[in-house]
């Protein structure tokens, strides 16, 4: 009836647009069913690859062919969406992005699919701005700024990463959670970035007026010709510490032939007597405190280890130190203390006083000053050991992952030491491994005992090994077998980092088990699959966790029966 009608217009006008107008008509006739009963034999939707952002949307269209290739004018198509919490379709196609992922879309027409892969990507940041925007503070404070992000639209979106900037990091630096610090008085403009969106605050720093100070300690009792540095504490008027940098001081002493003061607030005797030592803001000359010095020079008339008892371990040093009195009992600072071990076969004394037996028996170990000594013995033994503990306790890890253990030992005199040898054993070496420094080595899922041993002493601790969950099943799209025959197709597991993992539990399930059989579980690398009627199926699988729960991405196969051969 098209055809008809066209060459009648055609017969009736010689107007060029008229006869335009009819093939126009004609091709589309050729193009498009017109019909929208028709059934429909392909679907298709464009675009096929579709980038869209969270709240964002992208319309996509569906079209239905019959079965010569023409599309349908006017089909009822329905859409759909596999995962929508990441992306959902209305009824007219738009695809609006919900959450950061990916999925497929569907156009359904006459049970005829076409589908579509979408991306969503995360919303990019239009504005930002930084709360609160202005602000003082004194030197010293700190203040957590935040960042509000907003899309082209003015939604509010969270879960951007902000960049945090000091614009002078002298005065005030920042962290990168919004965390300020003021450092010196000025002014500062704080910036958060979002997707190479700036916003930012300005920051004045004022400097804390100095209201008291105090230098510790009191008195100084120095060695002539030695130095000292006491502490000074500067207090704002609630008593608040103040940082001291920044803070110029002057420093006097009232008595430079006992002491003298450096500007930096070293003292040093001089000469034996006593003396003042005055410390006074310059930025507020009325605040100023003070300390003594006692200058002494005295001889020395004792000599004292203060380690006079214990006993010495083989291979084990001890370190001991000595003190040095005048004939008052007043101690004498930063004497050379000589020490000399008298039974060097039984052990030997560095410099530094840090003795060590070398064999069995009785050591004895002198300190000397300026001619003035005192003389130490020890017992030199060497322990057992009384006990050995694991750190830590418990652990879990997962397959393929490694602890590091570690063995305290502790002689029966409640002592660790570090000197005795120690072995690691494991009572499961299937599961897990264990080298001879407590490196432990995780095979298989499971609780294995590692103990540690020295001496015949032992310790215990549980390795907990939790299965790497699988990510991915790896399995052929298709698979074709003859009706009343038995055939299987390989399957491979891997986790997120693409390790292959084995022993795990499958779950299977045939949309269709009355075309094709499979175990409900498998637990091999082959998947059995019996033919029972000639058709087509889709099986599922899904990897299982030692819980029996569903865990990583579904993996689909399309499988074929067919009929036997023909005679059979």
């Amino acid at each position: 009836m098209v055809y008809e009608s066209m060459r009648r217009i055609a017969l009736r006008s010689t107007d060029v647009r008229s006869i335009a107008l009819m093939s126009s008509a004609i091709f589309l006739a050729g193009c498009l069913d017109l019909n929208p009963n028709v059934k429909a034999c392909s679907v298709t939707i464009a675009p096929a690859v579709i980038a869209v952002t969270v709240n964002g949307r992208v319309p996509v269209t569906g079209t239905a062919f019959d079965c010569k290739g023409n599309s349908i004018r006017n089909k009822n198509i329905s859409y759909s969406t596999e995962n929508p919490t990441i992306a959902t379709v209305a009824p007219d196609g738009t695809v609006i992005g919900i959450s950061v992922g990916m999925t497929t879309v569907s156009a359904v027409a006459s049970g005829q699919t076409g589908t579509a892969q979408v991306t969503v990507t995360p919303e990019v940041a239009a504005n930002v701005t930084v709360n609160p925007g202005v602000v003082t503070l004194r030197k010293g404070n700190t203040r957590t700024f935040t960042a509000t992000v907003k899309n082209a639209s003015g939604i509010v979106i969270t879960g951007r990463p902000v960049r945090w900037t000091s614009s002078n990091s002298s005065i005030a630096s920042i962290d990168q959670n919004g965390m300020l610090i003021a450092l010196a008085a000025g002014q500062v403009a704080v910036a958060a970035e979002v997707d190479q969106i700036v916003g930012a605050a300005n920051v004045l720093i004022t400097e804390v007026r100095i209201e008291t100070c105090s230098v510790t300690p009191a008195t100084n009792r120095v060695l002539v010709g030695q130095q000292t540095q006491p502490t000074i504490s500067l207090r704002d008027s609630a008593g608040m510490l103040l940082q001291l940098q920044g803070r110029p001081i002057n420093w006097v002493s009232d008595n430079e032939i006992v002491a003298g003061v450096s500007q930096s607030g070293v003292i040093t005797a001089r000469k034996a007597g006593t003396a003042k030592v005055t410390a006074t803001s310059i930025e507020f000359p009325g605040v100023s405190c003070s300390t003594s010095v006692d200058a002494f020079d005295p001889r020395v008339d004792k000599v004292l280890i203060n380690q006079q008892t214990g006993m010495l371990r083989i291979g084990i040093p001890r370190l001991l130190t000595a003190s040095v009195v005048d004939s008052v009992n007043n101690p004498i600072p930063n004497k050379v203390v000589v020490w000399t071990s008298l039974t060097p076969a039984v052990a030997t004394v560095t410099n530094l006083g840090i003795v060590t037996g070398t064999a069995l028996g009785t050591a004895r170990i002198q300190a000397s000053v300026d001619g003035v000594s005192d003389i130490v013995s020890y017992q030199v033994t060497k322990i057992p050991v009384g006990m050995v503990t694991i750190s830590p306790l418990q652990a879990t890890v997962f397959e393929g992952e490694t602890r590091q253990f570690r063995a305290t030992v502790t002689d029966s005199a409640g002592t660790e030491v570090t000197d005795r040898v120690v072995e690691w054993f494991t009572n499961d070496p299937t599961r897990a491994t264990v080298s001879s420094t407590g490196l432990v080595q995780a095979i298989a899922s499971g609780v294995v005992q590692i103990s540690a041993v020295s001496e015949s002493r032992g310790g215990t601790s549980t390795l907990v090994i939790f299965q790497v969950p699988v990510d991915t099943i790896i399995a052929p799209p298709s698979f074709t077998l003859v009706r009343g025959t038995t055939s299987g197709f390989t399957i491979v597991l891997r986790d997120a980092n693409g390790n292959e993992l084995r022993n795990r539990t499958i779950s299977v399930t045939s949309s269709q088990p009355n075309i094709a059989v499979v175990p409900a579980n498998v637990n091999t690398s082959t998947v059995p699959v019996s033919g029972v009627a000639v058709g087509t199926t889709e099986l599922t699988l899904r990897a299982l966790n030692s819980n029996g729960q569903a865990e990583g991405k579904a993996t689909r196969v399309t499988v074929t029966v067919t009929p036997p051969p023909t005679g059979n």
